[in-house]
């Protein structure tokens, strides 16, 4: 079984219970490093998720229609999207 540890919320509890916001981050970066757990920092956020479909989706169309249209239409919305060709 896999235990994540979410440091930010730790952080703020801290931080409601008095600790200034530099003594809160200090005791999260101990216990994260300390602890052996994974937290949060690896995981995808919605618009990464997004943004990977995105370029599926135009892989796939490129790869099912080819041509240069769907070339020009993959460049157009990467740009929009701000994904990497």
């Amino acid at each position: 079984m896999s235990l994540a540890f979410d440091t930010l919320s730790a952080a703020k509890t801290l931080k409601n219970a008095g600790f200034d916001e530099a003594g809160a981050e200090a005791i999260m970066t101990l216990v994260k490093h300390s602890s052996g757990l994974p937290t949060l920092d690896h995981l995808a956020s919605r618009d990464d998720l997004d943004k990977a479909v995105m370029s599926l989706k135009l892989f796939v169309a490129s790869t099912v229609l080819g041509g240069a249209a769907v070339i020009v239409l993959a460049q157009i919305v990467s740009k929009a999207l701000g994904v990497a060709g």
